[in-house]
């Protein structure tokens, strides 16, 4: 089979066909589509739909409760608790960034903890819907109930997600500088990706069963399997196991020590900070400064871009036709026969 190229509109329907074939309203399944169609325009195929088949075996399994809203479970003025009642991340959490920017906008600043969530997505599209209302935010997110895929430093077991962090800042007039990082040298995602492609990774990004290097992305789904290193060496090690502890300890949803390996589901638990630039009178004196600073970091030698840059890069490359890899096609074409939806040309 070879790759495909499908437009944009083409690729969400088909991945809405997908979710509401499976048993989601029609609403549900758009946002689900939508959310993975926009990680594909911005150039990271590690999220887009090529986590259908992962998410719709969990369905299956009954590991994803259809139709499910988020639940608050407390709040103050300035602080909201939200669990997702294992419902899929991309409504839960829309819903819960919406209602953490309502408080900050009144609050001037506030604080989410989400629990109990389905895989929430591409982080990034959370600080953009943030900045969006014009605000700064802060996420962090662990991965506690599929098996661990990240060695600690010294180990050579995968004891850790990967553990993204984003930040996102509004500058107005101007798109959101956002930077959104699993704190591993690559995304899971990406190693799924290389696999169904048939590529190597590059060096020091994996370790094998026995703690040796490999650019085999097939050492991670070995029998027993390798492991991802953590980004910057013990330096995202010591940054992933602190997300680890605020999203599933301060949030109160449970670490990966407390749902390995039982739970085998993707389970989500995230602290969003959102900070209103206008409590702190320094709206257009970010704008003024992060233009000055784009600047000053441009004015040397070389192709140099602000975060959230090549997301923008791909989504203007990418706006007509969206490219699949053969790997992941043959994957979604197998999951419409098991389903009955129509593959699209």
């Amino acid at each position: 089979m070879n790759d495909m190229q499908i437009s944009p509109d083409k690729l969400r329907a088909f991945a809405a066909a997908l979710v509401a074939a499976a048993g989601s309203s029609a609403d549900e399944a758009k946002c689900v589509a939508d959310n993975l169609v926009e990680a594909n325009l911005a150039g990271h195929d590690s999220h887009g739909v090529g986590m259908l088949p992962i998410y719709l075996d969990a369905v299956k399994r009954g590991k994803v409760a259809l139709g499910a809203s988020l639940k608050v479970v407390s709040q103050t003025a300035a602080t909201l608790v939200v669990d997702g009642q294992r419902g899929y991340g991309q409504t839960i959490m829309r819903d819960a960034t919406e209602l953490l920017c309502a408080k900050a906008k009144d609050a001037g600043a506030a604080v989410l903890a989400l629990r109990n969530t389905h895989h929430i997505g591409r982080v990034g599209a959370w600080a953009e819907q943030a900045a969006a209302h014009g605000l700064a935010s802060f996420f962090a997110v662990d991965v506690a109930g599929v098996d661990a895929k990240v060695a600690p430093t010294g180990g050579i077991a995968g004891r850790l997600g990967t553990n993204p962090i984003c930040l996102g800042l509004p500058v107005k007039g101007h798109a959101p500088i956002v930077a959104d990082m699993a704190t591993s040298q690559i995304a899971v995602g990406k190693v799924r990706v290389a696999f169904n492609k048939g590529v190597q990774l590059p060096p020091g990004i994996l370790i094998d069963h026995e703690g040796k290097p490999t650019t085999d992305p097939g050492a991670m789904y070995a029998h027993p399997a390798g492991a991802l290193l953590a980004m910057a060496a013990h330096k995202g090690y010591a940054l992933s196991a602190l997300i680890e502890l605020f999203a599933g300890a301060l949030g109160g949803g449970g670490t990966i020590a407390t749902w390995q390996p039982e739970e085998q589901r993707i389970l989500n638990n995230a602290i969003g900070v959102a900070i209103d630039p206008a409590a702190l009178g320094t709206a257009d004196y970010v704008a003024g400064e992060a233009l000055k600073l784009e600047a000053w970091l441009k004015s040397g030698k070389g192709d140099v871009m602000l975060p959230g840059e090549p997301e923008r890069r791909a989504r203007a490359k990418r706006a007509a036709s969206i490219p699949i890899d053969a790997g992941n096609w043959g994957l979604l074409v197998e999951l419409a026969k098991s389903l009955g939806v129509a593959v699209p040309s």
